[in-house]
């Protein structure tokens, strides 16, 4: 009996060295473990004084848009960008690019812009100072057609007349030291260095084989924070984690080559017969990606949000920073899992090259595991 259990196990072992599974299979396997990622975002200017001001992006001139004092009216008119991610644990982390996660704006020309825009400003209330002081110094003259003398050469004022006029360059003197304060608070303000820029982002998710009807069903019903982004400017990967820091029962979670966590005894015995060739990558082998690609135009459904699984084949080995593959994307399929015929995660997809559809970029595992060290 021992011999037979023997037996079936290495014959087990053996087998599972080549456990390739057909797609429809890994479909059903790994798809409940990919979600689309909504972020909500906005950008802050924090001013050397210590007030903020916010805007929505940059135009195509580089100028700053949307800008406002009012936070409420810069969450009203946020941008809006879906993605793809996908569960890394049990406890409610997900993996994503950077770009999804935390959208990225040229700092410098941003801050190159609101300094333009201070400047500007500062010559526009100059110019209000100098027809405020042109409006009191015509008031000031007309002080003098309040008094008269009469035929016995008593001198009579018009009282009210002249306290209209006062009221009114009171008035104007108090516009002029605003405007005068504002334009000197302009001067303590154009510091380079000292305006800094940030992205507010709020974010939330959406399962596969779920109705979502509006932004409350991804931000209200799944809301994530952003626990980490990479610090490396060419590795575009991102941590989320759902607030409640669970992950759903039954959800799929993403592994990458060499991982044993939660696998049976049969396949860790069967790793230590397997080839370290078996482990590369190789040319025109075989992957697939889980995602969302062109977002809920595309995932949207009668019966809920669908995910896509859509496949191709290596086409230049990784480098260390990127892996070229020629599995078709669309927009929103940034931050989808691609991997093997085995089911192990091989990269992330964050770029595709050119107007092409068919030759697309993914960072390559040891990239994330050297990201998942940190």
């Amino acid at each position: 009996m021992k011999k037979l259990f023997t037996l079936s196990l290495i014959l087990l072992i053996f087998a599972g060295c080549s456990n390739k599974k057909s797609a429809e299979e890994l479909f059903k396997e790994t798809s409940s473990g990919v979600v689309v990622v909504l972020n909500e975002f906005y950008y802050e200017i924090q001013l050397p004084n210590g007030n903020s001001l916010y805007f929505k992006g940059l135009d195509e001139d580089g100028d700053i848009t949307g800008l406002t004092a009012d936070v409420e009216e810069a969450q009203k008119d946020r941008n809006m960008i879906t993605g793809t991610a996908f569960f890394i644990d049990n406890n409610g982390t997900l993996m994503t690019n950077r770009h999804v996660a935390q959208p990225d704006i040229d700092a410098v020309t941003a801050r190159r812009s609101m300094i333009r825009f201070m400047k500007t400003l500062k010559e526009y209330f100059t110019e209000q100072m100098a027809e405020l002081s042109q409006q009191y110094d015509i008031l000031e003259r007309q002080k003098s057609s309040c008094s008269y003398f009469d035929f016995y050469g008593f001198m009579h004022t018009d009282e009210e007349k002249l306290a209209q006029i006062n009221a009114q360059q009171e008035d104007l003197s108090r516009q002029y030291t605003a405007l005068d304060q504002s334009r000197e608070g302009i001067d303590d303000n154009i510091d380079p260095e000292g305006i800094k820029i940030r992205t507010i982002c709020e974010l939330g998710i959406a399962y596969n084989n779920t109705y979502v009807t509006s932004e409350s069903d991804f931000i209200i019903k799944n809301p994530c924070v952003v626990v980490r982004t990479s610090d490396k400017e060419d590795i575009d990967l991102a941590l989320l984690q759902l607030k409640n820091k669970k992950t759903p029962e039954n959800t799929y979670i993403f592994k990458l080559k060499g991982d044993d966590t939660d696998k049976s005894f049969t396949d860790k015995l069967a790793n230590l017969f397997s080839s370290s060739d078996d482990e590369k990558l190789k040319i025109d082998q075989q992957l697939y990606m889980i995602g969302y690609n062109a977002g809920l135009v595309l995932a949207n459904t009668k019966q809920g949000i669908k995910v896509q699984m859509t496949s191709g084949k290596v086409t230049q080995l990784s480098d260390g920073q990127r892996l070229l593959y020629s599995i078709p994307t669309l927009q929103g399929s940034s931050g989808s899992p691609v991997i093997d015929e085995y089911g192990n995660l091989v990269a992330v997809n964050f770029a595709k090259l050119g107007t092409t559809d068919n030759f697309n970029f993914g960072i390559p595992e040891e990239s994330i595991k050297a990201f998942m060290r940190k």
